[in-house]
Formats: structure tokens, sequence, C-alpha cells
């Protein structure tokens, strides 16, 4: 279940994450292969994600878009915080997508999504203003 903040039912948290659920061999396996940790359902949820490095962080996330189409989207993100802004590059490799169709191109749309997140942390300068950081 999410992080205790789940206010559904059981029966309907089953639903809405049993798309995620059938994807999860392969991120598993990719995570392993490219060492990275996979998260599940943050902030309550259903989703995956995958983040790796310090100076620029990537991440890679499939999370339900929609809990009646139950379709998910695949989006990839890299940012990077200098001074008080945040700067980034984002994109949707699949958006709406029904599990069985994402299943089938995952693996090929994850090393995909690495090698895009690679490139882009090894070029901050493609990075483009996101939005001023809270100073604490």
């Amino acid at each position: 279940m999410g992080n205790g903040g789940w206010y559904g039912t059981q029966e309907e948290w089953e639903r809405i994450e049993a798309p995620i659920k059938s994807l999860d061999v392969d991120l598993d396996e990719f995570a392993a292969k490219h060492q990275l940790s996979l998260t599940r359902n943050l902030k309550d949820w259903p989703g995956r994600s995958m983040g790796w490095g310090n100076d620029v962080r990537c991440l890679i996330q499939v999370y339900l878009d929609d809990a009646k189409t139950l379709g998910l989207n695949l989006w990839i993100c890299a940012s990077q915080d200098r001074d008080d802004k945040r700067y980034w590059k984002e994109e949707f490799l699949r958006k709406g997508a029904i599990a069985g169709e994402l299943a089938r191109e995952l693996p090929v749309l994850l090393e995909t999504a690495k090698a895009r997140l690679d490139e882009w942390s090894s070029r901050p300068n493609c990075l483009e203003f996101a939005t001023k950081l809270a100073r604490n």
C-alpha cells in the first residue's frame, strides 16, 4: 500500500497498482543491471522511480497517470540546483500507455531513458531554468 496516506479501499489500491506491478520484473532487472535503487509508490500513488547522480540528478519514473483508464506515464528528468535556482530537462517517453503495450517496449525504453539522461547530465548547460528555490 502507499506511504500510509491512501484513503481508498485495499481492493481499489490493488486495482490501480496492478498495471505498475506487471512491470516490476523488468524494472527490477534494469535497476540491478545499472546498480540503481528502485523506490515504489512515493506520495501514496502507484509508481516506480530510479534516480542517480549528485551534481546533476537523473530520474526515471513510471507512474499511474489516470485511475480510471489505468494509463501509465514514463517520464525522465535531469535537474541541477545552482545557487537559488533549479535547472532541468524533462521528457515523457510515453503518456497514458496501457501496461501491456508499455511492457513490450519497456526494456528498450529504459535503456533509451538512461542513455538520454546520462547525455543530459554530461552537458548541464543544456538544462533550462525551471524555478527559483525557497531559501531555508
